[in-house]
C-alpha cells in the first residue's frame, strides 16, 4: 500500500505538470456550463403536451388534429404518469379528455398547466383552443364557442442548466477516461518510460492503479466544483443524493477508462490515437443527449443511441441530479454501464501493451 499511495502521489504530479490535461478536464467542461448557462436556450420553442384521453374513442378526431400541429409534442398516457410528468416539468400543460367528450361542452375538456411557465402555458391553451373552435365549427358552424377550462398545477421550475450540467459532467467523464488515458499512455509508451517500467521491481498494475487513482481524484473534484458552481451561480435544482452520483460517475469511469487504455494498446503514436478517440467520442457526444434532448432524433437513430455508454451515464447523472432517482430507480442505466464496463474491460486487457 505504501508503493502505491507513493505511485500515486507521483501520478498526480505527472498529471499536475500537464497543463493541457487541466485545461481539457477541468476549466473546459466548466466554461462550458458558464457558457451555456447565461445563453438561453431554453426559450419557448416546442410545447410538450400530455393528452389523457378517457373517452373511449370519441375524442380521438381531436387526439389527431392536435398531432398535426407543429407546435405542439404530443405525448399520449394516463392521468397519473402525465401529471407527474407535468410536475417534474417534462409538459407544459396536459389535456384531460373527459369520458362524455363534447367538442362544445366546457366541461369535457380540462388543461392542467405548470404554474411555474406561464407563457408556455398560454401558448398551449391556445393552440388547444384553436384546435378545438377549428373541430366545434366543423361540426356545427351556428354553435357558440366554447372555451378550455384550465387550472393550475404547480411545479418545478426546471431550466436548461438543470439538463446541461449532469450531461457535461458525463462528457467531462468520457473526455478524461479516452483522451487523458490514450494520449497520456500512448506518450509514455513511445518515450519507452512504459517499457523501463516493466523491467523494474516495481509491479506495473501498481502504476496503471496509481493512474486511475489519480483520475478519480480529478472526477470528484470536477463534480463537487461544477455541482457547487452550478448551484451558486445557476441555481440549479438538484435534489439528489451526492453519494449516488459519485457511484453513478465512477461506473461510467471505468468504462471510459477501460476504452483509453484499450486504444493505447492499439496506438503507437498520438497521430494514430485522435482520430481513434474521436471516432467514437463525437458521436456519443452530439447524440447522447449531452447538450439537447434525443427527442428531437429519428426514431432509428434514438434506437441506437438508447445504447451508447454516454447515453446510460448521461441519464443516470441526470436522474439522480435533477430527479432525486435511488439506484434502484436508475437500474437500466446501472445495467447498462456494468454490460459495457465488461467489454470495455475485457477489450483492455486483450489490447494493451507496454511498449
Amino acid at each position: 500500500m505504501r508503493l502505491k499511495w507513493k505511485l500515486t502521489v507521483a501520478s498526480i504530479k505527472m498529471y499536475l505538470r500537464q497543463k493541457e490535461a487541466i485545461i481539457w478536464n477541468l476549466l473546459l467542461p466548466l466554461f462550458m456550463v458558464v457558457l451555456f448557462g447565461f445563453v438561453k436556450f431554453d426559450g419557448i420553442g416546442h410545447i410538450e403536451l400530455g393528452v389523457v384521453d378517457e373517452s373511449g374513442g370519441s375524442g380521438k378526431m381531436f387526439v389527431s388534429a392536435l398531432k398535426n400541429v407543429k407546435t405542439l409534442h404530443v405525448h399520449e398516457g394516463l392521468r397519473e404518469s402525465e401529471l407527474k410528468d407535468l410536475e417534474k416539468g417534462d409538459r407544459e400543460i396536459v389535456l384531460v379528455i373527459s369520458a362524455s367528450f363534447d367538442p362544445t361542452s366546457r366541461d369535457s375538456l380540462t388543461a392542467y398547466y405548470g404554474e411555474e411557465k406561464p407563457r408556455e402555458a398560454q401558448l398551449g391553451a391556445l393552440v388547444v383552443q384553436r384546435v378545438l373552435d377549428e373541430l366545434t365549427f366543423q361540426r356545427s358552424p351556428s354553435v357558440q364557442r366554447s372555451s378550455l377550462r384550465t387550472l393550475p398545477v404547480k411545479t418545478r421550475n426546471l431550466t436548461y442548466i438543470d439538463f446541461l450540467l449532469p450531461g457535461i459532467l458525463s462528457m467531462s467523464i468520457m473526455q478524461m477516461g479516452i483522451f487523458g488515458v490514450a494520449f497520456g499512455f500512448v506518450s509514455l509508451k513511445k518515450r519507452g518510460i512504459l517499457r523501463r517500467l516493466w523491467v523494474t521491481p516495481i509491479n506495473p498494475n501498481d502504476f496503471i492503479i496509481a493512474q486511475v487513482a489519480t483520475r478519480v481524484l480529478v472526477l470528484v473534484i470536477q463534480i463537487i466544483l461544477m455541482v457547487v458552481v452550478g448551484v451558486i451561480f445557476f441555481n440549479l435544482h438538484f435534489i439528489g443524493n451526492v453519494l449516488t452520483l459519485f457511484l453513478m460517475a465512477m461506473l461510467g469511469a471505468v468504462v471510459f477508462l477501460s476504452m483509453g487504455f484499450a486504444l493505447a494498446g492499439i496506438s503507437r503514436s498520438e497521430d494514430q490515437v485522435a482520430p481513434l478517440a474521436n471516432v467514437i467520442t463525437l458521436p456519443m457526444m452530439l447524440l447522447s443527449g449531452v447538450f439537447f434532448s434525443r427527442t428531437n432524433l429519428p426514431g432509428f437513430v434514438r434506437t441506437i443511441t438508447d445504447y451508447f455508454p454516454l447515453t446510460y451515464l448521461a441519464d443516470g447523472m441526470r436522474s439522480i441530479a435533477i430527479d432525486g432517482a435511488t439506484l434502484a430507480q436508475v437500474g437500466p442505466q446501472l445495467l447498462g454501464l456494468v454490460v459495457w464496463s465488461v467489454i470495455a474491460c475485457s477489450l483492455a486487457v486483450k489490447m494493451f501493451r507496454w511498449e
